[in-house]
């Protein structure tokens, strides 16, 4: 996202405190493959969006798979209804799940409202969430905890033997007993039952029929997936709220899709789970392009999903304050991106810590990401004053070093709160800097955008005295960039020894327009003759225009000894569409658009404060016994 001066990224390091861990996993706890978790959103019955691939509150969830017809099923509702009311909406989630291509969306909701149905019910009929699940009954329940793993499946209770032989009441409640134990963090005493009910068949119609249609397969990921930023007045170059906006477009819909460039999110799958991840399933993939291929069918309407209700205001609800600003700027019509700085005031009577930032642009046709800097020495003022426009021009870093920073935004990210008291420390007298990234859309555009602070209540000596409360920032680099002019598998790497425990919240990497590929790994100590590694990231086709701050939606501990490594890959040559130099030539490591890096940054914790300031400068030190090549672009070969 930017570039950082020496000077810079020493004071950054201190600073960049309050970052936002999402809690902290178990010692040893770890994801389940990329294969077994859930990787995708569903709309229930009443059009709301479900997040299933996230679970940044980090509840337990139980999905119980449901039917109109089944009898067995039809009678369990008002026991779901009790167990719903009774969950801590906190720490437990509960969906019944229909998987019937021939039940419409509008003939469900129908049933489930006759049956007074409490809990949400996702309509799944492209099977999406019974390809992970796998179930083999109607009902048959599942319980996730909160690393998507199964730890229940089977029956709800007890009260049906078999199919034709109920008992009276249950006397064994297999469903909220591993719930309530999986919320607790307990094990749970009954892993799996065998389920009582229909076999789960998914049977869709006899083939006189399309097999994919908008309406019933097509709508739900465009609606989910797409139609936060493609509608209108958002910042996509175009609607897709229509069938006919998006059949128009089925056969690149799918192109762009299979290719990974839409939605935009570039880190590859097979590491802990981030949070706002957009990568898209293999199932998603095929339906969209299954569509596309066999003549892109509207389907009924009465599967059609009630279109998303997105919040226009605050989504956080009113800020404690508002930040703006102070003048409109124009954008250019034409020409290379811009980013522009903003100095703002912020009138605060005493020291706050930010539990979260809301930023709103402006104008959505041209503003593509923004960064949050705060200066409490006057120096981005200086700079301001220079230039009669608003604000001033710089790539990269914003031209000064930061005393602080409030996180940034991105299109599509969401915003949310720090969990847990946690903030970012705002000082008294702070200007915001806001550092807009701009892409002209081909005639003149006039910005002016803001931001919504919301802050935690308690004093910040209180908050900050907390253990695993604050955030640093350490980084590797390789200095000794020198690209040849057509190169194009230019390697390079770096690696650092963690001297502490420390618990990794999140990680930031950073190359410019040459990038091509980056992978970050961590080896644990110890481990037998096979040392035990773990991927950070793994971004395959590195994107400048769309990367972003990755954190991860669990935090986890990595031992002193652990040793990070970066792998990173560049494309000097022709066939580079994102090279800025044509015919190319010759880069070397450098601050300018057309010079090159290779950073990555990572946000830590740690249970002892004493043990993060001491890997922060151990990493100062490391960073400075790197070996430096010359600095600057130069030309020729």
């Amino acid at each position: 996202m930017r570039s950082f001066s020496g000077r810079q990224l020493v004071l950054l390091s201190l600073v960049l405190f309050g970052g936002p861990a999402l809690g902290h996993a178990r010692a040893g706890e770890s994801e389940p493959q990329t294969g077994s978790r859930i990787s995708f959103p569903l709309v229930d019955l009443q059009g709301g969006i479900h997040e299933l691939e996230q679970n940044d509150r980090n509840a337990t969830r139980a999905f119980v798979f449901l039917s109109t017809e089944c009898p067995v099923s039809n009678s369990y509702l008002e026991t779901l209804n009790r167990l719903y009311s009774d969950l801590d909406s906190e720490t437990a989630e509960l969906f019944g799940v229909v998987t019937d291509a021939t039940v419409t969306r509008a003939a469900a909701r129908k049933h489930f409202e006759e049956f007074e149905a409490a809990f949400p019910i996702l309509f799944d009929p492209s099977a999406l969430l019974a390809s992970v699940l796998e179930p083999t009954h109607v009902p048959e329940a599942f319980v996730l905890n909160t690393s998507d793993v199964i730890v229940y499946r089977g029956a709800i209770d007890d009260t049906w033997g078999s199919v034709g032989r109920r008992r009276p009441d249950a006397s064994k409640h297999f469903l909220a007993d591993a719930l309530w134990s999986a919320a607790k963090g307990e094990p749970v005493a009954v892993a799996q039952t065998e389920p009582v009910g229909c076999l789960f068949e998914s049977f869709a119609g006899d083939g006189g029929e399309a097999s994919v249609t908008y309406c019933r397969d097509i709508a739900p990921i465009i609606y989910s997936r797409c139609l936060n930023c493609h509608r209108e007045g958002q910042v996509a170059p175009f609607s897709l709220d229509t069938y006919e906006q998006v059949a128009k477009r089925a056969d690149w819909i799918a192109s762009i899709t299979e290719d990974r460039i839409m939605p935009p999110w570039i880190p590859h799958p097979g590491h802990d789970r981030f949070v706002g991840e957009r990568w898209l399933t293999d199932r998603e993939l095929s339906l969209l392009k299954e569509w596309a291929d066999s003549g892109r069918a509207r389907g009924d309407e009465a599967d059609l999903p009630p279109r998303p209700e997105f919040i226009e205001g605050w989504r956080l609800g009113e800020p404690d304050l508002v930040v703006k600003m102070p003048r409109p700027f124009t954008v250019y019509a034409n020409g290379p991106d811009l980013f522009q700085n903003f100095v703002i005031p912020i009138d605060i009577p005493e020291d706050r810590m930010v539990a979260a930032i809301e930023f709103h642009p402006g104008n959505k046709r041209v503003v593509h990401h923004c960064v949050l800097f705060l200066d409490s020495n006057g120096a981005a003022r200086k700079l301001d004053d220079a230039t009669e426009e608003p604000g001033y021009s710089n790539f990269g870093g914003p031209g000064f070093a930061p005393t602080g920073a409030l996180g940034g935004w991105s299109v599509g990210n969401t915003p949310r709160r720090l969990p847990g008291g946690m903030g970012r420390y705002l000082k008294q007298g702070s200007d915001l800097v806001m550092q807009i990234h701009y892409h002209p859309t081909g005639k003149k555009e006039v910005d002016q955008s803001e931001v919504g602070l919301y802050f935690i209540d308690k004093p910040v000596a209180e908050t900050l005295k907390q253990p695993a409360k604050l955030v640093g920032s350490i980084w590797m680099a390789n200095y000794e960039m020198d690209i040849p002019a057509g190169e194009s598998d230019y390697h390079r790497s770096t690696s650092y020894t963690l001297p502490k425990d420390v618990i990794m919240v999140g990680v930031v990497p950073h190359m410019h327009l040459l990038g091509k590929s980056m992978k970050v790994t961590a080896t644990l100590p110890g481990g037998g003759d096979e040392p035990v590694e773990k991927t950070l990231i793994d971004i395959r086709n590195w994107n400048y225009n769309w990367q972003d701050e990755y954190y991860y939606e669990r935090p986890f501990k990595l031992p002193a000894g652990t040793k990070l490594t970066v792998d990173a890959v560049f494309d000097n040559s022709a066939e580079n569409p994102s090279n800025p130099s044509s015919p190319p030539k010759r880069v070397t490591w450098g601050e300018e658009t057309d010079d090159e890096m290779l950073f990555c940054f990572f946000l830590l914790s740690s249970e002892k404060t004493a043990d993060l300031i001491h890997v922060i400068y151990d990493n100062l030190q490391h960073d400075s016994r790197q070996p430096r090549a010359a600095l600057g672009n130069t030309e020729g070969d």
